[in-house]
């Protein structure tokens, strides 16, 4: 195992300690016969390498609001360098087809560098970018200047792996990582004069360097430097403070640099010694006959003293080839906590490919020796993971809850990362990028993250000053990241128009945090006139339905809705949907949003949804957002699942089924849209597995699994196994669910009841069955 990766220290006790309370059984505690057949599902899924079942090129492609923004480039799970290739076609795409520094449809790559996004939607990172090349040419100080043409037939990516053939002058680029270093491997042809060429100056598309520098003491094949990357949201704390320390072996005989594009310096002969400058770079010559050059490069946020220490800890006296097997093993032990039998061999690969993109995001900050910038960009210590890149606005639907269910301590260290966010910048942040609030999105969604794990059984973090950090952002202004609008939210009961735009998505935002928060509060003991105010700002909601238009609309602060009739626009109400992507926005209080929309007639809300899903299916399915349900986008994340919230899981059944066969593929067009720091991976997760989580609470909704068998094993030796004899894409009708034997009454099931003890059995038909109790 590499250094520092994610483990299962003594400090996780209370993880262990909860699910001993909460039974989590061993695997195989039931019948291996159903109905007198053998069944499969009885038996433990056998081993296999759940590496080979992984495809990074899932979803690298796409056009228009397809555009998932995935790098196949090679880290290791939720790793601070994320090396890969940065690609272009021509300059004619939109800059966002390349947030991710990669797009499947490019012919030419541009440069490789050692930091990117995943799938965050807007264009970053992509620091200390190079390319190596067959001699030196002053036209490869410019990007376009330089770039050289690949085939995807002569490429290759793996989990901690990639590799490329830059077909001009036949070399090959293998690229692995570690926690805060990236490796890598060029080997040249018989003949060539071996050069890499560093662009300091170089970003993605929209994003600035504003500051660089790198120095190289001749003689040597090390060389140290900086860069100040403003990007889409970095720019909003003044930029991404990216350190960088590196060796090449063999060490160059030659080089140069260039502080202009325009004017590149002269080759010194023996070396680089300094460049500076917003668009500086260099170029490395090495020995003639030299056929492989090894790059090591360790990144750092706090200084280069900092990135040495990872260089040291990380990537020295390791060869690549060593390197990459570390990494490969790293992937192993996060995957492989997670086991499926069943399904298809695409539902298995798709799957595979969606544990492991849950894992790019969020980012390891803190340095081998503990030290990290913190949000208010002064240098703090920890003596454990901090993490940031935290797309909470997306993450809190699906992907913490998944870390919550399989790697409870990776959740508890993002916890305890929020904490420290807490008290370094003064309140809770909504989307920190790196060491910056940049105030993304909206809504308080830590909370519900913060709250959620509480109420799931992991406290071992400062509960004290997470949630006081939730109440304050909740009921008063706070130094960063607070609410718009929260006077008139919490005098009128809802945001009105006149305070901007989202108004709408505000309220709704609000009253689910709210929602959570008083669970928590409630949970905690804290006094009751606390609690109740929170509780009384969760039910909003209700004052924005608009009962003659049948959606939740605006509303000025005399009162008056304001509605155009187009439930189809994206009105400047609704943050990235329109009124149909935000109809069903309370899936924590479906009882009250059965009794607000429908005057609690059960049926006729059953008749809205399942008219809503024949338009869902009927519509085409292109590169613009759909009307009713963009899967590609957070707001409509739970509706497939209302079904079972509301006590018919049939309706479930098919909708998520429908929803998993028609926007995820094994193409590089293999996702609905952005992947959001593993959104929507993270539905596939637990889509297939027939389970959805109430975000902010204990309860899940129960759908129809696509695998036969699941083991999930969050610490060794302890399996939570989730069993669905005969399950097919025709076999997916629940009638019923039990577990350790004891049926469930309804199709939703609190936390408790779900780790109550022995397997979770699921019993499908292949039609539709009433089975749940009446509610």
């Amino acid at each position: 195992m590499i250094r520092d990766l994610p483990e299962v220290p003594v400090r996780h006790l209370s993880v262990l300690a909860f699910l001993a309370a909460c039974g989590a059984p061993p695997a195989g505690d039931a019948d291996d016969t159903a109905d007198g057949v053998l069944d499969p599902s009885a038996s433990p899924v056998p081993a296999y390498d759940p590496l080979a079942l992984v495809d990074p090129f899932i979803a690298t492609g796409g056009d228009g609001a397809e555009i998932a923004g995935l790098n196949p480039g090679a880290i290791v799970p939720v790793g601070m360098v994320h090396l890969g290739p940065d690609t272009r076609r021509n300059n004619a795409e939109p800059s966002f087809y390349h947030f991710g520094g990669y797009w499947y449809n490019d012919t030419h790559v541009r440069d490789f560098s050692h930091a990117h996004a995943h799938g965050m939607g807007v264009n970053d990172y992509g620091s200390l970018a190079f390319l190596p090349r067959d001699g030196w040419d002053p036209a490869y100080t410019d990007a376009q200047g330089r770039m050289v043409a690949f085939s995807h037939d002569e490429e290759e990516a793996s989990p901690g792996y990639y590799r490329v053939r830059l077909q001009d002058d036949d070399s090959t680029v293998e690229l692995t990582a570690t926690l805060r270093g990236g490796h890598t491997r060029v080997t040249f042809p018989a003949g060539a004069s071996p050069v890499l060429v560093f662009d300091l100056g170089r970003a993605l598309p929209d994003v600035e360097i504003a500051d660089a520098w790198a120095e190289w003491t001749p003689g040597s094949g090390a060389f140290e430097g900086f860069q100040r990357v403003k990007g889409s949201y970095s720019r909003r704390f003044d930029g991404l403070m990216s350190h960088f320390a590196a060796t090449v072996d063999p060490a160059p005989v030659g080089g140069g640099g260039w502080t202009s594009r325009d004017a590149p310096a002269a080759a010194t002969g023996e070396g680089l010694q300094r460049v500076e400058g917003p668009t500086s770079g260099f170029w490395l010559a090495f020995p003639e006959g030299t056929t492989a050059v090894d790059l090591r490069v360790a990144l750092s946020y706090v200084d280069t003293e900092g990135a040495w220490k990872n260089h040291a800890a990380e990537l020295e006296g390791v060869d690549f080839d060593t390197q990459r097997a570390r990494a490969e093993e790293a992937w192993r032990a996060r995957l492989g906590a997670v086991r499926v039998a069943g399904g298809t061999d695409e539902e298995r690969r798709v799957f595979h490919t969606a544990l492991y993109n849950s894992l790019k995001f969020p980012s390891r900050q803190d340095d081998v020796d503990g030290r990290y910038r913190g949000l208010d960009q002064q240098i703090h210590t920890t003596d454990g993971p901090q993490y940031s890149d935290l797309s909470m606005w997306d993450t809190f639907r699906t992907t913490h809850p998944w870390y919550t269910l399989a790697w409870p301590d990776l959740q508890l260290d993002v916890d305890r990362s929020l904490v420290r966010m807490v008290q370094d910048g003064g309140s809770l942040p909504k989307w920190p990028l790196a060491h910056g609030y940049t105030g993304g999105m909206v809504g308080s969604p830590a909370i519900q993250i913060l709250a959620e794990s509480w109420l799931k059984g992991l406290r071992d973090f400062d509960v004290d000053t997470a949630y006081e950090a939730s109440l304050a952002v909740a009921t008063g202004p706070v130094p960063q990241a607070g609410r718009g609008g929260l006077g008139d939210y919490q005098t009128l009961g809802y945001v009105p128009v006149e305070d901007g735009g989202g108004s709408v998505s505000d309220t709704l935002e609000y009253a689910w945090n709210d929602h959570a928060l008083a669970l928590w509060g409630e949970a905690l003991g804290r006094p009751e006139a606390e609690v109740a105010k929170v509780r009384t700002q969760a039910a909003t909601w209700r004052n924005l339905w608009n009962a003659e238009a049948g959606f939740f609309t605006g509303r000025s602060r005399t009162g008056a809705f304001q509605w155009d009739d187009k439930p189809l626009g994206w009105a400047p109400v609704y943050v990235e949907g329109n009124a149909w992507h935000y109809l069903w926005y309370v899936p924590y209080d479906v009882e009250g949003m059965i009794g607000v929309q429908h005057g609690g007639d059960r049926e006729a809300f059953f008749a809205r949804y399942a008219e809503y899903w024949q338009q869902v299916q009927d519509e085409p399915d292109d590169k613009i957002p759909d009307d009713y349900y963009w899967h590609g986008n957070e707001p409509v994340m739970h509706v497939a699942f209302l079904g079972s919230l509301a006590g018919r899981s049939s309706l479930t059944a098919d909708a998520s089924r429908w929803v998993l066969g028609h926007r995820y593929s094994t193409a590089p067009n293999g996702l609905d849209g952005n992947d959001d720091a593993g959104t929507l991976s993270a539905w596939y997760l637990w889509a297939s597995i027939g389970l959805f989580p109430v975000a902010g609470t204990t309860t899940y909704a129960l759908a129809s699994p696509l695998f036969e068998r699941v083991e999930i094993e969050p610490v060794p030796g302890e399996v939570f196994v989730i069993r669905a004899p005969g399950a097919s894409a025709e076999v997916r009708y629940p009638t019923g669910w039990s577990v350790g034997g004891v049926d469930l009454p309804t199709s939703h099931v609190d936390h408790a009841e779900l780790f109550a003890g022995g397997d979770v059995v699921v019993r499908l038909a292949d039609e539709p069955v009433d089975w749940e109790a009446a509610p």
